[in-house]
């Protein structure tokens, strides 16, 4: 059964199936060439997605204004996510710098398919369900991920003082195709991407830095308390004479409202994850191996 931009914003849990299966199959139809690459299109129908939500429309019902989408005919309401999908895809394949020469992978949407309807087919998502089973689902992810993209904004905006470590993070997000963040961050930080800036021979070098720091920002930023703890180790380490390795007292770990319980918590699902070997002593031993992955580790939200 079709679905229109009604059934989006107050029948999220039975319209959005059907949503993703319409965008699965127009993903594939317009890559092309790379129709059966899961990564091309799952980045492809996630950003229509996430558009719908932001937009206010996937799951608003009455907390969001109604806009333009909710006032066009159900055939201008799929032409328009045809479009968005067939942009994206474009971009997808410019990214990768294949060649787009046939008709068939650029061609527009028409309403009126005959049998061939993108309800017809069975489309089963390339990780084996939908990503979203309910609008919930989808609420939390996207807040999820609107709060790190928002630590992300910060930190990057922190390299601003190392202009040659910015244009590195940048010249990265250009190339993973993370458009709609890279946008965002030079509007809305007022960053110069430096685009027309000479190659630079140690970008490697400045790109090693930058994700250093951005992850160091990142880790301060956390409210995960295993993260904090993860921090504090790094941060407290006391090198061991004749150790490749470091030995922090558990005290040094308690602070502002890190009690002893949560530290001992947070020790141990460091060592459960393989991070750390710790067998409860009142004394941390770290190699310097552990250090270095303890510097990497971040995950997001509060435990």
């Amino acid at each position: 059964m079709p679905f229109t931009a009604d059934d989006l914003r107050y029948r999220p849990e039975q319209s959005y199936p059907l949503l993703y299966a319409y965008l699965h199959r127009n993903a594939q139809r317009f890559l092309g060439s790379l129709k059966y690459d899961a990564f091309e299109v799952d980045t492809v129908v996630g950003h229509v997605v996430e558009q719908l939500v932001r937009l206010g429309l996937l799951g608003g019902a009455d907390h969001t204004s109604k806009m333009a989408l909710d006032q066009i005919t159900d055939a201008q309401f799929y032409a328009f996510l045809s479009r968005s999908i067939r942009n994206k895809a474009i971009d997808r394949l410019r990214k990768r710098r294949l060649q787009v020469s046939t008709s068939a992978e650029l061609e527009t949407f028409d309403s009126e398919e005959g049998d061939d309807n993108p309800f017809d087919d069975a489309v089963v998502s390339a990780w084996g369900t939908t990503p979203f089973s309910t609008p919930e689902e989808i609420a939390l992810h996207l807040a999820s991920q609107d709060h790190l993209r928002n630590l992300l904004k910060h930190c990057i905006y922190v390299l601003s003082a190392a202009p040659n470590q910015l244009q590195a993070v940048v010249q990265e997000l250009h190339e993973m195709g993370a458009d709609d963040l890279l946008q965002s961050i030079i509007e809305e930080l007022r960053i110069d991407p430096a685009a027309n800036a000479p190659a630079n021979p140690h970008m490697s070098q400045h790109k090693d830095h930058a994700h250093r720091k951005l992850r160091h920002c990142l880790q301060q930023q956390s409210t995960n308390l295993t993260v904090r703890v993860a921090l504090r180790l790094i941060e407290c380490k006391v090198p061991v004479p004749g150790k490749a390795g470091s030995a922090i007292a558990l005290q040094a770990l308690i602070y502002d409202d890190i009690s002893e319980d949560d530290v001992r918590t947070a020790l141990r699902q460091l060592a459960t994850e393989g991070l750390l070997d710790w067998d409860g002593a009142d004394i941390v031993q770290v190699s310097a191996s552990q250090l270095k992955r303890l510097a990497r580790f971040y995950r997001e939200g509060e435990e």
